[in-house]
């Protein structure tokens, strides 16, 4: 099989927040600017196709390349220059997958199966986010739009035949929940300032007026969006812009920050001067943006209590020992689903390796009657060697058709499932030697 011919494998690097902390997956978040560079720099490593998915608990990329090795260390060189961090500091982190794996792993996340809170809405429009980037940058292709359509089908699947997103938690409700723990599981009479009016920032203000607060203030960099926010769901609440915050937030009980910002928006110093014009009195800071909007340090001032995105976990865990049974009903449609879709991808060898087949044997063919043509044919009419053309090709045909068949029959007869790139490549090798004349 000749290299150009080969179809690329379908490669996921990733760390997660079960692999790597907070401040590692901070510096794998871009700004748009940034991720435009990067993935105009990518087809430099020997990628074909990749989509990048950074969300608050996750760094993945989902990526096609013939030279797996190439296209790894390549990727790992550019993300060292991308995020400033040494591969060695990142590289123990990273979780690697190919073939069936990669199809797997993503049809799993996507169903909200591999998420800190099981059955969470939000992870499955950051992937589709993410798979839109890619579109628009030129990145993704035969491969990989195949692959993120199946796993938008299958995470539909999963949320309508199950009930694993039933009364769905969320990081936004987890949040609030963690402020109620702080305040003997009552809010009412509290003031809350929030800062971010995002997707995130929308559910935790629904959140907030759940549980009674009625004292709420909204810090965001678009006054408009937070007006539209607010307006959105009824409620009253002051819409500051960011360069307040330090103002404002001295009247309030509970800071939850969720904006898009690369840079910190409450230092140590801003946090000591809030807690001095409060009087001493405790502040409960929750910070679920990635990268942070607070800085670590403030865990360390007297009557500040600091929560960032993985100090939730506790709460997620009980979240997923609640939902097991649904969990496990909803894992056989996404293996199902990603079988389906990885036979798909076997046949994207088998399919060039069956054409140069009928290929090899009609060159024969061609051959054989072109020699008879200018011999002992020679007598015949156009008309006459036409029909014998005709008849030789569905000759042809029909002694190609049950070897052909067997051959895809043998493809699909998978003791376990699948196969690796490396085995269905010998074993068209293999086919191939069979049929060579």
């Amino acid at each position: 099989m000749n290299k150009r011919d080969e179809i690329s494998e379908i490669i996921l690097l990733g760390l997660s927040y079960k692999t790597a902390p907070l401040e590692i997956r901070e510096r794998f978040s871009f700004e748009p600017d940034v991720l435009k560079n990067f993935h105009k720099r990518v087809k430099s490593c020997g990628i074909g196709e990749i989509v990048y998915l950074s969300t608050c608990n996750r760094v993945e990329l989902y990526f096609t390349a013939k030279d797996i090795l190439r296209s790894i260390d390549g990727l790992s060189s550019l993300l060292e220059e991308f995020t400033g961090l040494d591969k060695d500091s990142f590289s123990r982190y990273v979780y690697k997958k190919n073939s069936h794996d990669a199809v797997l792993h993503l049809l799993t996340v996507a169903s909200s199966l591999d998420s800190m809170i099981i059955g969470e809405n939000e992870i499955l429009a950051q992937i589709k986010q993410a798979y839109r980037d890619s579109v628009h940058h030129k990145n993704s292709g035969l491969i990989l739009n195949r692959l993120f359509h199946q796993s938008f089908n299958t995470a539909k699947k999963v949320r309508t035949r199950t009930a694993i997103s039933q009364n769905p938690l969320s990081i936004a409700y987890i949040a609030v929940e963690q402020a109620k723990n702080l305040f003997n599981n009552d809010l009412s009479g509290r003031k809350a300032l929030l800062i971010g009016a995002g997707e995130m920032g929308e559910l935790i203000l629904r959140y907030l007026a759940k549980n009674n607060v009625r004292d709420i203030t909204v810090a965001n960099r678009s006054l408009d969006n937070a007006e539209a926010v607010v307006e959105k769901l009824n409620q009253c609440a002051r819409i500051i812009p960011l360069a307040e915050i330090e103002e404002k937030a001295a009247a309030a009980d509970i800071i939850i920050t969720s904006a898009t910002c690369h840079d910190h928006l409450i230092n140590r110093a801003m946090a000591e001067s809030i807690l001095a014009r409060r009087g001493g009195e405790p502040l409960c800071i929750i910070d679920i943006a990635v990268p942070r909007n607070v800085a670590p340090e403030v865990s360390a001032i007297a009557n500040v209590s600091l929560f960032n995105i993985d100090d939730l976990k506790t709460i997620a865990d009980e979240n997923l020992k609640n939902r097991h049974s649904e969990a496990v009903a909803a894992m056989q449609i996404v293996r199902s689903d990603a079988a389906e879709l990885f036979e798909w991808y076997e046949g994207l060898e088998i399919v060039p390796m069956i054409v140069r087949i009928q290929n090899i044997f009609d060159k024969i063919r061609e051959q054989e009657v072109d020699k008879y043509r200018r011999r002992q044919l020679k007598h015949l009419s156009d008309d006459d060697l036409q029909i014998i053309d005709d008849l030789t090709k569905q000759i042809l045909s029909k002694i190609l058709h049950n070897p052909i068949t067997a051959i895809k029959e043998h493809k699909a007869s998978r003791a376990d499932g699948y196969h690796t790139r490396e085995e269905i490549q010998e074993k068209i090798k293999t086919i191939e030697e069979l049929f060579r004349p």
